[in-house]
């Protein structure tokens, strides 16, 4: 599961565990494929010529990558933040901090909600269609 933490702490390139898994699956482009295949190959030969013994990428994978746990946010803070998002669905920061400050969050749980709610918008709504409250001028 560190296999690119470990990449990015010897080599000077992190890749996500997700480009990992799509290199697995072949699922990348030839130009990302050919320039992770090196890194990847030189990193196991080092895995398993160490067989047993600690190493340094022993030592990577004991350290982990800290993730933010997960926010739930309460259904009327939800509610407030729908509200707002539709009257004004890309917030400056100014307006994103005074939100945050009012509700008691964080300003980036603020900041990433309006850009999660914004994709999910874009997914709901269909191909030349408008957005709700949008009308033709």
């Amino acid at each position: 599961a560190d296999v690119g933490l470990a990449l990015g702490t010897l080599y000077g390139n992190v890749f996500s565990q997700t480009t990992i898994c799509r290199f697995e699956a072949l699922q990348l482009s030839f130009k990302n494929m050919c320039k992770l295949k090196p890194l990847l190959n030189k990193w196991l030969e080092e895995a398993d010529s160490s067989s047993g013994s600690p190493t340094s990428i022993d030592k990577i994978a004991a350290q982990g990558r800290k993730r933010k746990k997960r926010t739930s946010i309460e259904v009327s803070v939800k509610g407030a933040l729908e509200s707002h998002f539709l009257k004004c669905p890309k917030p400056s920061a100014q307006e994103i901090t005074s939100l945050a400050d009012s509700l008691q969050l964080e300003k980036e749980v603020v900041r990433v909600w309006f850009c999660n709610r914004r994709q999910k918008e874009k997914r709901m709504t269909p191909p030349g269609g408008t957005l709700p409250g949008a009308e033709d001028v």
